[in-house]
């Protein structure tokens, strides 16, 4: 089991190794005999490995009192059902990933550009965004301000909404952590490379970053890549802040040089320009992340779209 003690209390435990999405973690928050889980993984993984570690620290299932979800992406919910099944705790998600949550197939529906054989083909799909697991009613849908208790630890929610509508990242203001699911990093070893749903917003994510830079915290525990600790926060953040101008300068030079493209246009002149660090899987990630900069873009009057789906810039 790939269990690692972050500070004490506080513990990650590694999935297996998932393609280009890397190591997915898991996190669990011990207080007294209080256990709480942070992001319980895909259906599959890490599964029984959360209840190993929770025994081994001398505590039981019945131990656990929540489950909390950074967001409602099958890569990181698609375990709670089971995880609730065998601990009996209430789940806790973003009040806008309650729906996906709740009846999984809206990710595919409504979070993706996806057409009807893509939809089909994710759904029997191997990889950690596959949509194969029972969805789970909230007992708990948080907003912005919140807090959660285990034990003696309090975290504070910081609602996000960049990566999609109800991201939130959790602070433990008294230990100086952060759990940041996918806000921060989608992807290992890049912090530049990153997709957002439908749902999502590029100019949130980048508010999301500035209000996290300036929380002050010592580690920074994402659900993708590895922690970060003490001046790193600091570094990754200003790179993935980065990453995020540069894809949105990117987009605008495109279609500068071509005058007007479509999506799919985009799409081919991004690849064969390597300009965006960009998944080199589900292309449905980069046609959605560029949708939805797009959309951000022509909210602040920097580009326009006609109804055949051609944008332009202003």
């Amino acid at each position: 089991m790939a269990a690692s003690e972050i500070i004490p209390g506080i513990y990650m435990i590694r999935g297996k190794f998932a393609d280009e999405f890397g190591f997915i973690s898991s996190y669990i928050v011990v207080s007294g005999e209080s256990v709480l889980v942070i992001d319980p993984g895909t259906a599959g993984d890490p599964g029984n490995n959360t209840i190993q570690l929770i025994r081994k620290l001398g505590l039981g299932p019945g131990d656990v009192v929540g489950i909390l979800c950074t967001h409602g992406h099958p890569d990181h919910v698609g375990g709670a059902y089971r995880l609730k099944k065998a601990t009996g705790a209430p789940v806790l998600i973003g009040e806008k990933d309650g729906p996906i949550l709740e009846d999984p197939q809206l990710f595919l529906k409504e979070r993706m550009v996806l057409d009807v054989a893509e939809r089909m083909t994710m759904k029997v799909d191997r990889g950690p965004l596959r949509v194969n697991y029972k969805g789970v009613e909230p007992y708990r849908l948080l907003r912005n301000g919140d807090t959660v208790n285990v034990g003696d630890i309090t975290l504070h929610v910081l609602h996000t909404g960049g990566h999609s509508a109800g991201h939130c990242v959790f602070h433990d203001r008294a230990n100086k952590v952060l759990f940041t699911g996918d806000e921060v990093s989608n992807f290992p070893n890049d912090p530049r490379k990153f997709y957002l749903d439908l749902s999502g917003s590029v100019s949130a994510r980048s508010s999301a970053l500035s209000s996290m830079e300036s929380l002050g915290a010592d580690y920074l525990l994402p659900a993708h890549d590895i922690p970060h600790l003490f001046e790193d926060v600091r570094l990754v953040i200003e790179q993935v802040s980065d990453g995020v101008i540069h894809f949105q300068d990117s987009i605008l030079h495109h279609l500068e040089a071509r005058g007007d493209a479509d999506v799919e246009q985009l799409v081919f002149d991004i690849r064969m320009a390597r300009s965006i660090p960009v998944p080199d899987i589900y292309e449905f990630l980069l046609i959605t992340t560029i949708t939805v900069v797009l959309q951000g873009l022509q909210q602040a009057g920097l580009v326009r779209t006609d109804e055949k789906g051609v944008w332009s810039p202003v």
